[in-house]
């Protein structure tokens, strides 16, 4: 039996002295870091959005709307009651990131004018916190549930997004 001994060929390579200058380990702010905790967290809890209760959402924001000229005089039209509007909130809202994001992603911002402007409009929309008067609760609610609605029309007409909107 023969014994065979395989050299390779070893070339080193010289070895650079670290610049002090550069960091070798991230620097995040703590401002930066909260935020990137936050998409973390969000990311933990995240859920696909369930298009049947945003529309069944829709219907009962937006379907109840009656001109209070038709209705006589009063004290002004009736306040809808939501059994918790902040649940409805945070249904449009990913709802409405989901179509903003697809119009970003598909340019239909860029092609569409009206697009941009409702991508404009969802995007002011999205952070703001639900007031706390029931009336003006009930309008950002309104809002919301508008914008959706549109959004997702909208983009089913130019093809962005299919089998959102039910005819």
């Amino acid at each position: 039996m023969t014994n065979t001994t395989v050299y390779r060929d070893v070339r080193t390579n010289p070895v650079s002295v670290p610049d002090p200058s550069v960091s070798t380990s991230p620097n995040i702010s703590p401002r930066d870091a909260r935020e990137y905790r936050r998409v973390l967290s969000r990311l933990g809890t995240w859920e696909p959005v369930q298009w049947d209760a945003v529309y069944d959402d829709l219907d009962m924001v937006l379907g109840g709307e009656v001109s209070h000229h038709a209705a006589g005089p009063s004290d002004g039209p009736p306040q809808p009651e939501y059994d918790n509007p902040e649940e409805l909130a945070e249904r449009f809202r990913p709802a409405l990131m989901q179509l903003v994001n697809r119009g970003l992603r598909d340019d239909a911002h860029r092609k569409h004018r009206d697009i941009a402007a409702l991508i404009e409009q969802a995007q002011g929309l999205i952070p703001e916190e639900l007031p706390t008067d029931a009336w003006q609760a009930v309008v950002l609610l309104r809002k919301l549930a508008r914008t959706t609605l549109d959004l997702a029309e909208r983009l089913q007409e130019t093809g962005a997004v299919t089998g959102l909107v039910e005819c």
